[in-house]
């Protein structure tokens, strides 16, 4: 009976995936830029300073990454997404999942 649901759990794919597994399947950028993927406004700017014509504005992400969870209450908690919201991204922007992602 036991040898018979380890291999029923094998089977079984990720449902979550992490910063890392994130890495390993693919993905080109880097943090800072992911969490600003994330965010549902942009904050844009244009101008110099130096010269007086320098202006900001935030405008709405026209594509935004699907937005990760913590699974625990404190601050320094390891952020995880869902990977069927990861791999529907992959796949509406056309970037490659290495087959890797898989075993992950």
């Amino acid at each position: 009976m036991l040898q018979l649901r380890s291999v029923v759990m094998s089977n079984e794919r990720r449902l979550i995936v992490d910063w890392h597994g994130l890495k390993r399947m693919g993905w080109p950028f880097s943090r800072a830029h992911t969490w600003r993927m994330m965010q549902p406004e942009i904050l844009r700017s244009s101008g110099s300073r130096r010269k007086g014509t320098f202006r900001e504005w935030v405008e709405p992400n026209p594509d935004i990454f699907p937005s990760c969870k913590k699974l625990n209450g404190f601050r320094n908690s390891h952020p995880v997404w869902r990977m069927v919201d990861v791999l529907a991204y992959f796949e509406a922007h056309g970037l490659a999942v290495t087959q890797d992602s898989q075993a992950l």
